[in-house]
């Protein structure tokens, strides 16, 4: 749905976004002014794979998820995206189909900035140039290190290696790290490309080891220190 947005609200909420975090503040008024904003609810799709759109988008307020389903129903998930991020700018640099889905997993505000518009953007403001490669960059290792796993490791190992992905995100200064809501086992099951049952028994195995505790509010990482360890020793660190 699209909704209107006035120019201060419009520029204090692309100041946020990453890689736009050192444009010049003169420049962020137009940018407001050409952006479009839309507001989605929980489970609407904001685009779809394979699609001819081409705008960039930016997550301004919620959370979403990168997402392709197969012909048979299968998901595969890629990455959970938070406030503050980035999206579309594949399709928007190269000018091809949607690389992938993307769906809100709760209320999300997007601003959407047409091909043309990003790609003057790029060509006028190096600043946003060189944080938009920095980002294309550091989404090519992470699908480097996922296709190494999903090449050498066996299913456990991508278990743990996801789990260990996922207390990076909460960023917990503790020793001990809590996952709330806990991931659902088909969510970890499409990450890695196994089934829920898979994950089940990885992480009853998880738990008897004492590195991991299901807990009314979350999943619990007791130990992160020996669940990166295993991790390591299947990879021969």
């Amino acid at each position: 749905m699209s909704t209107r947005m006035n120019l201060h609200a419009g520029v204090k909420a692309l100041r946020r976004i990453d890689v736009l975090g050192n444009l010049p503040a003169a420049s962020f008024e137009h940018l407001a002014e050409s952006c479009i904003w839309r507001e989605y609810a929980a489970g609407e799709q904001i685009c779809g794979y394979q699609d001819q759109s081409t705008d960039v988008l930016f997550l301004l307020a919620g959370k979403a998820r990168v997402i392709i389903y197969s012909a048979e129903g299968k998901a595969v998930l890629f990455v959970d995206l938070a406030p503050a991020t980035m999206f579309g700018e594949i399709a928007a640099i190269d000018g091809q189909p949607r690389s992938a889905s993307v769906e809100a997993l709760e209320p999300c505000s997007v601003a959407s900035l047409s091909a043309k518009k990003f790609q003057e953007l790029l060509l006028n403001e190096p600043s946003v140039t060189l944080a938009t490669l920095r980002h294309l960059t550091s989404e090519v290792r992470r699908l480097s290190e996922r296709v190494f796993e999903f090449s050498t490791m066996m299913v456990q190992n991508r278990i743990q290696a996801e789990l260990i992905r996922l207390a990076n995100e909460v960023q917990q200064s503790n020793e001990q790290i809590m996952l709330a809501p806990a991931p659902s086992l088909s969510d970890i099951a499409n990450r890695v490309s196994t089934h829920r049952e898979a994950v089940s028994r990885e992480i009853s195995r998880l738990t008897s080891l004492g590195v991991l505790r299901r807990e009314r509010d979350g999943l619990r990482i007791i130990d992160p220190n020996k669940l990166k360890q295993l991790l390591e020793r299947a990879r021969g660190d």
